[in-house]
């Protein structure tokens, strides 16, 4: 089928990459080349949605009892959502005090640049001084970059997802950030190694090539699998 050929064929691209490599690779896939992070994550969660429909099922465990909470989400409303309503070149002001910070909206390749840092702290200050325009990041108070981060999250709501969930075990309430890239790529891995299997399968017991396989239609290369026992 041309749906599986694909996958496989991205599979074989992103394999073995880098997060940040393999993200680019499934985008362009989704006809994608921006660097906005909300705009990647609604391609991505489109891709998703094209490969493997709408109704995202999902899980998070629990910080509080470790359970294993599900939830669903859809693909196509939440990706609607999280366009920014300005580009990265769009500057932007946050008044504090008695100073006027001018600066951009981050996007992942600052966020490629940050993630060097050694700790959260030096990530932080990392991409607040490639996003402040005409200040410093190191004499900024912890208020400020409190304020700063906040706003750029105003602004850039589908830059980080989160959703609040309730823990059916313990009652505990807490919000499960959902990193699209690495949720995408460990259902598509796990998509690919089943189609794998099973070409693997019938290739063994039949002597078909990768081709052949992926041709036939889903019924019938299920009955096939369940002849040589693999199903």
């Amino acid at each position: 089928m041309e749906r599986e050929a694909a996958l496989l064929e991205l599979w074989d691209a992103a394999a073995g990459a880098a997060p940040w490599e393999r993200d680019d690779i499934l985008l362009r896939a989704a006809g994608a080349t921006t660097q906005a992070l909300g705009a990647r994550n609604a391609a991505l969660l489109g891709l998703r949605a094209r490969f493997f429909g709408n109704r995202w099922p999902l899980t998070a465990t629990c910080p509080a009892c470790g359970a294993s909470c599900e939830f669903e989400v859809d693909c196509t409303e939440i990706a609607s959502r999280l366009e920014p309503a300005c580009d990265g070149r769009t500057v932007h002001v946050l008044e504090t005090g008695d100073r006027e910070l001018r600066f951009r909206l981050p996007d992942a390749n600052d966020l490629r640049e940050a993630a060097r840092e050694q700790d959260a702290h030096g990530a932080a200050q990392a991409l607040l001084r490639r996003c402040l325009l005409d200040a410093s990041a190191d004499d900024l108070a912890d208020e400020t970059v409190d304020a700063l981060s906040a706003r750029m999250e105003v602004l850039a709501p589908g830059a980080h997802l989160a959703f609040e969930l309730d823990c059916p075990d313990c009652g505990r309430a807490w919000q499960s950030a959902l990193e699209v890239g690495d949720a995408l790529w460990s259902e598509w891995r796990s998509a690919a190694e089943r189609v794998l299997l099973e070409v693997d399968a019938l290739a063994r017991a039949y002597g078909w090539s990768e081709s052949q396989i992926l041709a036939l239609s889903p019924v019938r290369r299920a009955a096939y699998l369940q002849l040589v026992g693999a199903a």
